[in-house]
């Protein structure tokens, strides 16, 4: 009985901060730019949110109660990658990702402690069997290099060493470029304004973990662009558990 009672009151808990969100954050944007607007509230299995587990990136999952190797509960962008790359997952030949997952606590962003640097471009890598993930990091100190992936220097914040970076990596043509890197307005629009000329024709620009105070701001600045917003629903109700999604045109 005591265990229902708490249970029941956490539950309450949740609905009551699921409505606080919806009443501050989605109503009015929904309002505003629901052209752009898309919620994404069901689960399921499949083969990222198992990669994800395995691999201990926040991205997905499959038991979302059991214990993960950062610091809180995960998202479940994995349900929205599923859709959207299941189709094309074999023809994918170059990602790139900004931010392989620091565990060092000096950093901002980090995956804490016991966070698993380069978890989530080894999910890339297993589910794109066909593609050359390339990554980059603030941190030197996790960058690495293995079969069919390579990781370079970046300060996201510092537009001559993004372009620096595209030089070292030598590459164009992108068919996917992810934004997993310091997650604030400013970096996310310096890393856009740098990189986007790198994708390919119909190539896919991804922004994660846009937080619900700037996501408005962001979908307006890159308004020209057709941004489309993805919310997504999980247990936990993270506030940022929003992404800005652009197709190259």
């Amino acid at each position: 009985m005591i265990n229902f009672i708490k249970n029941l009151n956490k539950l309450r808990k949740k609905k009551r901060f699921q409505k606080k969100i919806k009443k501050k954050f989605l109503s009015p944007l929904e309002k505003k730019i629901k052209n752009f607007y898309k919620i994404y509230t069901y689960k399921k299995v499949n083969e990222i949110s198992e990669l994800c587990e395995r691999h201990g990136s926040d991205k997905g999952y499959i038991d979302f109660s059991s214990k993960k190797p950062f610091g809180w509960k995960p998202h479940n962008y994995s349900i929205f990658y599923d859709d959207l790359f299941s189709n094309i997952k074999d023809k994918v030949e170059l990602v790139f990702e900004c931010g392989i997952g620091t565990n060092n606590l000096k950093f901002t962003s980090n995956m804490t402690e016991t966070g698993k640097p380069g978890a989530s471009l080894r999910v890339w890598k297993d589910y794109f069997k066909n593609a050359n993930i390339y990554g980059a990091d603030i941190d030197q100190d996790v960058l690495f290099k293995e079969e069919r992936i390579e990781t370079f220097y970046v300060d996201q914040m510092n537009k001559n060493l993004i372009q620096q970076m595209w030089k070292n990596i030598n590459k164009d043509n992108f068919d996917i470029i992810i934004d997993d890197g310091l997650h604030t307005f400013d970096a996310g629009v310096t890393l856009f304004n740098n990189s986007f000329s790198k994708l390919k024709k119909s190539g896919i620009y991804i922004i994660e973990d846009v937080h619900f105070s700037y996501l408005e701001k962001m979908t307006s600045e890159l308004i020209d662009y057709e941004p489309k917003i993805v919310i997504l629903k999980n247990e936990d109700y993270h506030k940022d558990n929003n992404l800005i999604v652009i197709t190259k045109k």
